[in-house]
């Protein structure tokens, strides 16, 4: 078991297996240990291969088979129990290598329940890294759509004003009433200095007359235009202030956004830095001599036992007879 994101810091075998032996990595292999072991274990097992069968079958000598002479049960309960006796996960904490090893009374069983075990441990694997990534991009994720909601929001309210107000923007609008407005200002100064050079040289010319009322209209139109700029509550003034408003509010969710949906990226990253990885070192194979019983072993054990059995009791018969005789 282990994660890309653990590291080797410094040279050597030794920092290679420690590094390799991280928390993480070692925490999940507690976890297939446990449910290797485990009721729910023993019943995804039996439930493809019938452990029954496999080790109560008459095949089996008396002595060591479930439901024998020493294992004379037939619940679920007592199988558990026989099924740990018979299958056993162990962890070096120091490298984070485990080692399954299955008991059966056959090679075939014995592979097919060890290679099963593995690819239940696999899966568990893949659910670990799963919620793991569930969780690391849960809040993330959350970020993101309240951001969209805001951005939402923003957006309507800013075009909601703009429908009711009939206004796009009042800025943009407002440099062009000014100058629409400094244009008729050109108009107006070019209309008085020709009227004041033609009273100067011509005072009874008839164009006075005409050119006073221009002058008048033309001062009239230019109060008009930038009444519509700045003046009552009509005016591209007075709208700019909540139109400045909605428009940074709607730019502040804008980058709110952003920035949430670059959270989300990054906690996708990292969850995909730490996701775990089976590796099988050696697969379960097919042996071609049994390894138990160890028929030698347990006759000199058995042998021994009698002997020292036989002097206890010839020990103590000889006491007796010898207590009787006085």
């Amino acid at each position: 078991m282990y994660s890309p994101n653990q590291r080797v810091s410094s040279s050597g075998l030794a920092s290679l297996l420690s590094n390799l032996g991280g928390s993480n990595s070692t925490s999940a292999a507690q976890t297939i240990s446990s449910y290797i072991s485990s009721w729910d274990g023993m019943m995804a097992t039996n439930k493809l291969y019938p452990l029954k069968q496999i080790y109560g079958n008459d095949h089996i000598d008396i002595f060591n088979r479930f439901g024998g002479i020493f294992h004379p049960y037939s619940s679920y309960v007592r199988l558990w129990r026989y099924y740990q006796n018979m299958v056993a996960d162990t962890l070096d904490s120091t490298n984070g290598i485990s080692e399954l090893k299955v008991r059966a009374f056959t090679a075939h069983d014995a592979q097919k329940i060890n290679d099963f075990l593995l690819k239940k441990s696999q899966d568990i694997v893949n659910q670990l890294n799963e919620t793991a990534r569930h969780r690391a991009v849960y809040h993330a994720k959350q970020d993101v759509d309240q951001a969209k909601r805001t951005l939402r929001d923003a957006t309507l309210a800013l075009a909601e004003y703009r429908n009711k107000r009939r206004v796009f923007s009042p800025p943009a609008q407002s440099s062009l009433q000014l100058g629409m407005v400094s244009k008729l200002q050109d108009q107006l100064i070019a209309m008085q200095t020709e009227l004041q050079s033609i009273v100067a040289h011509a005072p009874d010319n008839p164009q006075i007359p005409v050119l006073k009322s221009s002058i008048k209209a033309l001062q009239g139109e230019i109060a008009a235009e930038q009444s519509k700029v700045t003046g009552d509550r009509e005016s591209l003034a007075s709208k700019d202030i909540e139109f400045e408003r909605l428009t940074v509010n709607q730019l502040l969710a804008q980058k709110l956004l952003e920035a949430a949906v670059t959270s989300l990226e990054q906690a996708r990253l990292t969850a995909q830095k730490q996701e775990l990885y089976l590796e099988t070192i050696s697969r379960p194979n097919l042996p071609d001599a049994p390894q138990e019983p160890k028929r030698f072993e347990d006759i000199l054990a058995v042998l021994i036992v009698s002997l020292m059995i036989w002097g206890v009791l010839s020990i103590l018969y000889a006491g007796v007879k010898e207590h009787h005789e006085r």
